[in-house]
């Protein structure tokens, strides 16, 4: 059942750099990626019912560190509509070699514990799960590969907890570098340019129904 909103929904987006893109020093705390673009979108497709937006990403964070601030961040918070966009991290940062990522195995137990607490304590929240995105060169060549499995762990934790929506951008990164390589998606092979944030904003729109 697609999403809706209003003018009381309240909208809460957590992750990390891709989320947070800079939203601490923006005066309406959204940041320049994805999450304004969607704010914006919603403000000027219906002014009047355009949601409050919260944008909770914190550059560098994995898995683990949204479970270490789940209450703070997103519980007192109550949100109606929850999105949760992380894995780029647990796989990155364990491809160097002071790096530390998050063992797959550590990610979907993660993501299973504060997901419950989600149900237990907000359970008429909406839940929005979006997939990890990609891992390109000049990041290490075998990124991607490692970053599948998280792909597919949170399209399966998202049906396991009946989540509103999942939101595909792995493939939506995929196919459009398929069909346009000389536009630069994710300049560090990681993060988003300007395009790739508008592609993972018209995917989540469209994903939740509110394109």
């Amino acid at each position: 059942m697609p999403l809706s909103v209003s003018a009381s929904t309240k909208l809460l987006f957590i992750g990390d750099s891709i989320t947070d893109v800079g939203r601490r020093n923006d005066p309406d705390k959204l940041g320049g990626g994805y999450v304004r673009n969607i704010f914006d979108y919603l403000a000027a497709k219906d002014p009047a019912s355009r949601p409050q937006v919260i944008n909770m990403g914190i550059g560098g964070n994995k898995i683990t560190d949204l479970r270490n601030r789940w209450q703070r961040d997103v519980l007192d918070f109550q949100p109606d509509i929850l999105s949760i966009k992380i894995g780029i991290n647990d796989v990155w940062h364990g491809l160097t070699p002071n790096g530390q990522g998050v063992s797959i195995e550590e990610y979907v137990g993660v993501y299973h514990a504060i997901l419950r607490q989600v149900h237990n304590v907000l359970p008429n929240c909406r839940i929005v799960l979006c997939e990890p995105s990609v891992i390109w060169p000049p990041s290490p060549e075998e990124g991607n590969a490692r970053l599948q499995p998280y792909v597919r762990a949170v399209n399966e934790v998202g049906r396991e907890f009946g989540a509103a929506a999942i939101v595909p951008l792995h493939g939506a990164f995929v196919r459009a570098k398929e069909k346009r390589p000389d536009i630069v998606w994710a300049p560090d092979g990681v993060h988003p340019s300007s395009a790739g944030h508008m592609l993972i904003a018209r995917t989540w729109l469209a994903a939740t129904g509110l394109l």
